[in-house]
Parts: C-alpha cells; sequence; structure tokens
C-alpha cells in the first residue's frame, strides 16, 4: 500500500557497476504503479567502471529531470564518498540520506558487508533500498518495491534479489 501521494525528488549516486541505474528503474516502475508521473535522468561515464553516477528521478509535477542544489528530497548513495559529493542537492534540514557505509548509524547501513554474506556484493543496491523502505519517511513501501522487483528481476537472480531487499529492510530503523 502506498505510504503516500507523491511529490518527491530523488537522488540517486554510486560508482559505476553499483546498480544504480537498475534502482532508478525500480523506483520508476514503482511510482508509475502508483499513477504518479515520472521524470528521471542519468548522468553517467560508463567509459570507466568505477566513475561516478548520478541518477534523478523526479515523481510527481515536474518539467524538468536535473535537480537543482537544495531541492532534493532523497540521497540514495551506494558509495560513502558519493554523499560528499551530492549532498548540497538536498534540501537544508529535511533532506533524508540513504547510506551504504562501512559504518552504519542512522540511515547508514553496511549494505555491501550484507550483500557479501548473502553471496553477492552485486546485490549491495537493492540491501540498501530494502534498508530506506523500512523508514516511515521513506515515500515508498516495502512490499511496493518488492512486488515490482518480481516483475523486472530475471527468473534466475529473482530470489537473490528478494532476499537482499528484505535483509536490508530488516536492519531499518522503524
Amino acid at each position: 500500500m502506498p505510504k503516500k501521494k507523491m511529490e518527491t525528488q530523488i537522488v540517486i549516486c554510486g560508482r559505476g557497476g553499483q546498480g544504480v541505474l537498475f534502482l532508478t528503474r525500480l523506483l520508476d516502475e514503482v511510482a508509475l504503479s502508483r499513477g504518479s508521473h515520472v521524470i528521471s535522468s542519468e548522468t553517467h561515464g560508463m567509459a570507466m567502471r568505477g566513475g561516478s553516477v548520478v541518477s534523478y528521478i523526479k515523481i510527481g509535477n515536474f518539467n524538468s529531470p536535473l535537480i537543482r542544489a537544495g531541492q532534493g528530497d532523497i540521497l540514495l548513495a551506494l558509495s560513502e564518498s558519493e554523499v560528499t559529493l551530492n549532498s548540497h542537492l538536498l534540501k537544508k534540514g529535511s533532506g533524508q540520506i540513504y547510506c551504504n557505509t562501512s559504518s552504519p548509524g542512522p540511515g547508514f547501513i553496511g549494505a555491501t558487508a550484507i550483500a557479501g554474506d548473502l553471496g553477492s556484493v552485486v546485490v549491495t543496491n537493492l540491501v540498501l533500498l530494502g534498508f530506506a523502505t523500512g523508514h516511515p519517511e521513506f515515500p515508498f513501501d516495502f512490499s511496493s518495491v518488492e512486488a515490482v522487483l518480481q516483475k523486472l528481476s530475471p527468473p534466475r537472480v529473482l530470489k537473490s534479489n528478494i532476499t537482499a531487499l528484505t535483509q536490508g529492510h530488516r536492519r531499518s530503523v522503524t
């Protein structure tokens, strides 16, 4: 069940190969499944694996995809170094950060370590997203994300994707 009416600006950032683009597609589809208007865009230099990748999602009545400094509601950071590079995009005082880090704390989770324990660091992005869905201020609930993930995941990785999302959700602060 949707948590609330959408009017949200989300920044997803990480390094090339971390699944930023998959998370963007997944959240786009979740918003569309709720009947929301969605605009998204990404900036990346895929010529070099490991380069900075930033994706923008605007859900609601927006006309352009880019998020200006101080306008973002949510930052999903797959790499701790990306928080430093992109936190200026968040609204002062109300912007939410969900970050993959080696030193967990409020809004921060060791998603790579959890994914490694599950057998594949490739699902780090889904651990982080699952973690975010467990927070009441995050606009997407776990069941909505899980339903779309089941549709988007290839059969060979569906079980590991759902497990990663679930493990991240279980570690959230609710």
